[in-house]
């Protein structure tokens, strides 16, 4: 088994201890729909109905990632260098876009501040 698979399954067993059955909703390939939905109708307040739901997807689709950080922040120990380091892989190339998205949605300027935009 890879570092890939090995993260994947720590984080799931983590979070089965931690939650029992409903780890499920923080595995990869499960779709968050429940969750999609609920964000998606509490934004709608806000936002027009489609907008909302598609910023509820951006945040509700990087789901293992999220519980990944958890997990590793509640356990650092558990995991290797190795797995450390797939997560991270992982991490950032699904996540950026899905937050940059959400917060473009939202009306929020997307740009990095830790860049001083006044350095030469």
């Amino acid at each position: 088994m890879g570092a890939h698979d090995s993260v994947k399954e720590k984080v799931s067993a983590i979070f089965k201890e931690l939650v029992g059955d409903r780890a499920t909703a923080l595995q990869g390939g499960v779709p968050a729909r429940q969750a999609n939905l609920i964000l998606g109708r509490a934004l709608a307040t806000e936002s027009e109905v489609v907008r909302a739901d598609e910023m509820a997807f951006h945040l509700v689709d990087w789901n293992s990632d999220a519980a990944f950080l958890v997990a590793f922040l509640l356990y650092p120990e558990r995991f290797t260098p190795a797995e450390l380091s797939a997560a991270v892989d992982m991490f950032l190339v699904h996540v950026p876009a899905h937050v940059l998205a959400a917060a473009r949605l939202g009306g929020y300027e997307a740009r990095d501040v830790f860049v001083d935009d006044n350095a030469t």
